[in-house]
């Protein structure tokens, strides 16, 4: 393991320690009614906030540092990667919208009912703005903006485009360090339930017990952590629509990739939220009372259970349903004309149906899509699926024998559709799980096996393509080393000098030489490892490709010029210090 590898896996394991902590702190602070009275002193209300939010500050430091490290996330504010998946008009818009709301909320809860009557002109309005509206959207995508704008709309752009990348930063800190101080990026299910709820439940818990408004702070956090873990499931999913649009898993154009499937996590923390708004109700009435309590108890949680479900059951569905039926709820709690209140219960019913119904009708939308997806590619319209359904339908190929191995289902594997034969090989690699390369090698014997010489000429299809894809040479390359030992010595050298000079092709470029170094020793093999090293139209431009071809010339010493070639190596100015070292060695051994 290289050293990068190492830092990436000391960061992973010291990323879930930390959210670990986290969730013993948090647990251990939720339960502090039960030591409180022996403690030789006394805690005031919000040093248990203080302590909780320095609790949580020990996952959200580890997700920091483990994005920072994984390039997801900028050691220094101007530093790279740059986020602006969030445009400045976008953030106009949202502005806009959010500012009309705030408006008409304003409105409605101001003056007497005379006053804020929708009368007749107000309708009218209303009709031909919607029809407006729905025009502009429609002729939208046929107009250049850009040129329509003209002068002023340019002008505007540089003033508009950092609050686009503000939000865009704001975005990604929720994605990579709030969503990830919750467990989203460990890979074992069992851990990140245990990291998620773990949070959520001290957050409930704490916003019980703690005096107002000082519960309003773990509630609060247990809020952001629903909104993050919906954040990075919405970028997941953004993910696998690229994929599957390119054909490429790996890659620049994916943000999160396909380590976990957080589906279940974020509708579980949606979920979650039907009992911590409750919670947030009886704070916010302990703090500032707004609410017509009658005989209720303010501190009874059922009764703000009901009230809450009860202003549910009229936000849902999005029509108004309960007042075209004259439908009152009768929880016990009323909102009187308090104009706070108002806001409170219209914020709960924007939550739902802006939040909560959005992200089930989005499960709902990726559950067809994903039912279409396997139709289409048990019809043979596609030839492989989305890394999720992928594992999904490949574990039902394989099941454990008597002596605890993974095989084959031999009858599930011969009625199994034509599989892609590039991500076959690719699937077969040594570092991916054992069931999945046992399911992925029995494919590939099914279906009689893509011959590694169309792996090779793929290969040099795809390194002469003008836009070269990093990731798609890669995975060429490593279905030819899954196919077997034979290699084809031009086509490798070839694809190999087509790379020379591209850019940000190091690891492709060094894969391939590592294909030519490994082939059967040979004139023509020898021939290919010295033109990468030798002064020349054919010499590599990437000091690690040329001390790739220099180790693999260590098993070709007693043919002409080779020693020759490695004597200059070592010697040469423009040599890198990897060339030197592995030169130095072969000569050392001659000795």
């Amino acid at each position: 393991m290289d050293s990068e590898q190492e830092a990436h896996a000391r960061a992973w394991n010291w990323e879930a320690a930390a959210c670990v902590l986290s969730v013993i702190l948090a647990c251990a602070l939720a339960a502090h009614p039960l030591y409180q009275s022996a403690l030789p002193w006394a805690i005031a209300p919000w040093h248990w906030a203080a302590a909780f939010g320095a609790a949580a500050s020990f996952g959200i430091i580890g997700a920091w540092i483990k994005a920072v490290l994984d390039q997801r996330l900028p050691a220094t504010p101007l530093g790279a990667p740059k986020h602006a998946h969030i445009g400045g008009w976008s953030v106009v818009l949202i502005v806009a919208a959010i500012g009309s709301i705030v408006l008409l909320a304003g409105w409605a809860a101001s003056g007497d009912e005379e006053e804020r009557a929708i009368n007749a002109n107000w309708g009218v309005f209303v009709v031909f703005s919607l029809a407006a509206l729905f025009v502009l959207v429609a002729l939208a995508p046929s107009w250049n903006l850009q040129n329509q704008i003209g002068g002023l709309g340019r002008a505007i752009q540089p003033l508009i485009r950092p609050f686009g990348r503000l939000l865009s930063m704001l975005d990604s800190v929720l994605v990579f360090t709030i969503a990830g101080s919750a467990g989203a990026t460990q890979r074992g299910w069992g851990l990140r339930y245990f990291i998620l709820f773990g949070l959520l439940a001290p957050c409930a818990v704490l916003g019980y017990v703690l005096p107002a408004p000082w519960g309003l702070i773990p509630i609060t956090w247990g809020f952001l952590i629903a909104v993050s873990m919906s954040r990075r499931w919405a970028w997941v999913e953004d993910d696998r629509e690229l994929a599957m649009l390119n054909g490429r898993f790996k890659g620049d154009h994916l943000r999160i990739g396909f380590d976990q499937d957080l589906r279940d996590e974020a509708l579980l923390s949606f979920m979650s939220m039907f009992f911590l708004a409750p919670l947030a109700l009886r704070q916010a009435q302990e703090w500032i009372p707004m609410f017509d309590m009658g005989a209720i108890d303010p501190d009874n949680l059922m009764a703000w259970i009901a009230f809450y479900g009860s202003e549910l059951a009229k936000a849902v569905p999005f029509v108004d349903w309960a007042e075209i039926y004259n439908v009152h709820g009768d929880a016990g709690i009323t909102i009187g004309e308090a104009p706070m209140a108002k806001h409170v219960v219209f914020a709960t019913r924007v939550i739902v149906d802006l939040i909560f119904l959005a992200a089930l009708l989005q499960a709902l939308s990726i559950s067809a899509r994903n039912a279409k997806q396997r139709d289409l590619f048990k019809a043979g319209t596609l030839n492989r699926l989305d890394p999720f359904i992928e594992r999904k339908e490949f574990r039902k190929l394989v099941q454990r024998n008597d002596a605890g191995q993974w095989e084959a289902d031999a009858q599930a594997i011969a009625s199994f559709p034509a599989y892609d034969p590039i991500r076959l090989g690719e699937l077969s690699d040594p570092h991916q799980d054992k069931w999945l390369r046992v399911v992925a090698n029995a494919l590939r014997k099914q279906q009689g096996g893509a011959t590694s010489e169309e792996f090779h000429d793929e290969l040099l299809r795809r390194a002469m393509s003008p836009k070269k894809d990093r990731e798609a040479i890669i995975e060429v390359v490593q279905a030819i080393r899954a196919a077997g030992p034979e290699r084809q010595i031009y086509e490798l050298d070839q694809a190999r000098q087509a790379l020379n000079g591209a850019p940000r092709m190091v690891e492709a470029r060094t894969q391939v030489m590592r294909l030519i170094a490994d082939a059967p020793a040979g004139a023509e093999r020898t021939k290919a490892l010295l033109d990468a090293i030798v002064p020349g139209p054919p010499r590599d431009s990437l000091g690690p490709v040329r001390a790739a071809a220099i180790l693999g010339l260590a098993h070709a010493l007693n043919e002409t010029g080779v020693i020759g070639a490695i004597r200059q190596a070592a010697g040469a100015s423009d040599s890198t210090n990897a060339e030197k070292r592995a030169a130095s060695g072969i000569l050392e051994r001659l000795a």
